[in-house]
């Protein structure tokens, strides 16, 4: 496994801030972002390439003099080639995998964790995916259940109902597909490779991570990452670290509960509801979604449907600055009696609240902090979820009363007490 980093884009958006540096020397905190990344890439190897445009090549000096210990190989281009052209010219290079990082990300992953994944997939390509606050000019995947890409969807986007599974400009790229770039030619990563490669029979998957992934690629992004670099949102961000979650429920906490409708709609949102996630995001805290959906199994509505709807969810959220870092469902219910229902879904099941299924493997997922994380549900359901998790529980409406319980008006006000704000 070999490491690359892309420090060849010409960063228009920062031009006033970088003037003709690259993005990957502008520096957060006292140092530049690339010798962030390679303190972190260091722990894994010891040679780099660092593949650049010809003209930053007095910058090379910086990393040879910081990083003495460590083999440099600077692939230096003429002509823009882009971030996927310039990966050609790793073709002469003897190597079987290689970990491609973009020069202005800051990132705390568990990268070995992510190359296990690769090769336990025996991939050609494997793609470092996120929720992130900023979808609609991000270019977004939806994978399978196996994590195997079905779908590329290339900003700007027109479609709602593509979730919020962005691509974060780390990847591992197995040799045999750069057969399939031109030579001296630029070439964009998802225009012009991505969507050639999904038509091969080839293995091309995704891991989808809550860690921390930031582009430093706007104004707004610099100083976003600057203030995050300083807090837990940053230092625990790596999955070897426990982060405390806030589990949410849907009906009735994030959107609308009509009782007289048989399924409820998720974009029909409670006051606040936008406000309360964005709140959780920033606070350092994961939001993760757990809700009952027995509308599958009575027949009301298709698996297919509820999916499709919090792809919507998810894309609704982020396009005004908020995310979930995952949404469980449980889809099964029991009894019997409903017509249409489906069979497939009619039973027991541990993840079906007040059971606790869902949140046990979101713990496991995400390796979550149980001490400080928090249920918030408008249900009894909930409440019993949460007590046999071990987590605290805040309740949203009058549903359900319980001595020493406070009931909230809505989801932002049950946010603002955690957060005393």
């Amino acid at each position: 496994m070999e490491i690359a980093i892309l420090i060849g884009g010409s960063g228009t958006r920062l031009k006033k801030i970088i003037g003709n540096k690259p993005k990957a020397f502008l520096k957060i905190g006292n140092k530049p972002i690339i010798v962030h990344q390679i303190e972190k890439l260091s722990s894994i190897k010891k040679k780099i390439f660092i593949l650049s445009k010809k003209k930053y090549k007095k910058f090379h000096t910086v990393l040879k003099k910081k990083f003495k210990k460590l083999k440099f190989i600077f692939l230096e281009e003429s002509n823009p080639l882009g971030n996927a052209g310039c990966l050609k010219n790793l073709e002469k290079f003897n190597f079987e995998n290689i970990l491609t990082i973009h020069g202005d990300l800051i990132f705390n992953i568990d990268l070995r964790r992510f190359i296990k994944f690769h090769l336990r997939k025996k991939s050609h390509l494997t793609l470092l995916v996120h929720p992130n606050d900023h979808p609609s000019d991000s270019d977004i995947v939806e994978v399978d259940k196996n994590f195997k890409i079905i779908k590329l969807h290339k900003k700007p986007h027109k479609k709602v109902n593509i979730g919020n599974l962005c691509m974060s400009g780390i990847f591992i790229i197995n040799k045999k597909i750069l057969k399939y770039l031109k030579s001296n030619k630029f070439q964009d990563f998802s225009k012009d490779l991505l969507g050639k490669l999904l038509k091969k029979n080839l293995k091309i998957y995704t891991y989808n991570t809550r860690e921390y992934v930031k582009d430093a690629g706007t104004p707004d992004r610099i100083n976003l990452i600057k203030k995050q670099i300083r807090t837990k949102k940053y230092t625990n961000g790596n999955l070897n670290k426990k982060m405390p979650a806030i589990f949410l429920d849907r009906d009735g906490v994030i959107n609308k509960d009509n009782h007289k409708n048989q399924y409820q709609n998720p974009l029909k949102l409670n006051y606040g509801s936008i406000k309360a996630v964005k709140q959780i995001n920033d606070n350092g805290y994961l939001s993760v979604i757990v809700t009952n959906q027995p509308a599958v199994a009575k027949g009301f509505i298709t698996l297919k449907k509820l999916e499709n709807d919090h792809k919507k969810l998810e894309y609704l959220f982020g396009k005004n600055n908020a995310y979930f870092d995952r949404i469980y469902f449980c889809p099964y219910y029991p009894h019997s009696g409903f017509k249409g229902e489906n069979i497939k879904f009619k039973r027991k099941s541990s993840c079906r609240k007040p059971n606790n299924g869902m949140f046990l493997r979101a713990i496991k997922d995400l390796n979550i902090n149980k001490k400080n994380s928090y249920m918030i549900g408008d249900r009894d359901v909930d409440y019993l979820a949460a007590k046999k998790t071990g987590i605290k529980c805040l309740i949203v409406g009058k549903k359900f009363v319980k001595k020493g319980l406070i009931n909230y008006k809505n989801l932002y006000s049950a946010t603002r007490s955690i957060f005393n704000t």
